[in-house]
């Protein structure tokens, strides 16, 4: 089962690229529950309905990462989501492969989500028009991370998504958002970024 973006997890993560352009970003991909005699079709796409910024800078603080991921699936638990795959924009901007830190948080995600993706943003090709998808996704398959074709099919509806992340992005958004470095140096910053949800449920 692939995993499927919608407007507002692949806004959020190339909103966090754009704050910290000089630096390696991370985050979690959510995706609602389903019922478990949903999970009887395969095929259907695990849509990725929001997206966590978790840091910037270093990534590979783990009892940082320990806080995170224990306050986000409390708050997983509470909207009926589930933690379904991580992200991440690499310090070096050619550079778009997973590393170490992703593949490591990745294995963690799956051993309650078996099908979860790596989503690796291509900050060399960040752009305020943003007309193509600058994702790469890849899945585990036989005990190694592979990467497939983005397409607009990766996408809930990729000409929405590409509208309100260009629409974002020159309106400086980015400023707004709030990732869990943030909050750990203010605890009233809140990481489900309220504000940035708006902005994109209003340009829906």
């Amino acid at each position: 089962m692939p995993i499927q973006l919608t407007s507002q997890a692949y806004c959020k993560m190339l909103l966090h690229t754009a704050k910290y352009p000089h630096c390696a970003v991370n985050g979690l991909l959510v995706a609602e529950k389903t019922k478990e005699k949903k999970k009887e079709s395969h095929h259907d796409p695990v849509l990725c309905v929001d997206c966590v910024p978790l840091f910037h800078g270093t990534l590979a603080l783990a009892p940082m990462l320990e806080v995170a991921l224990t306050l986000i699936d409390t708050w997983c638990k509470e909207n009926n989501y589930v933690i379904a795959g991580y992200y991440q924009a690499n310090e070096r901007t050619k550079d778009s492969r997973p590393n170490q830190v992703a593949e490591k948080v990745a294995s963690r995600i799956s051993e309650n989500f078996n099908e979860t993706a790596i989503v690796m943003v291509d900050s060399s090709r960040l752009k305020m028009s943003c007309r193509e998808p600058i994702v790469l996704i890849y899945d585990h398959h036989e005990n190694k991370w592979k990467s497939r074709e983005v397409t607009p099919d990766s996408f809930e509806d990729w000409n929405e998504a590409q509208k309100i992340t260009s629409a974002l992005l020159e309106g400086r958004s980015y400023e707004n958002l709030i990732d869990f470095d943030n909050h750990l140096d203010d605890l009233r910053n809140d990481w489900t970024n309220p504000v940035i949800n708006k902005s994109v449920l209003d340009l829906c």
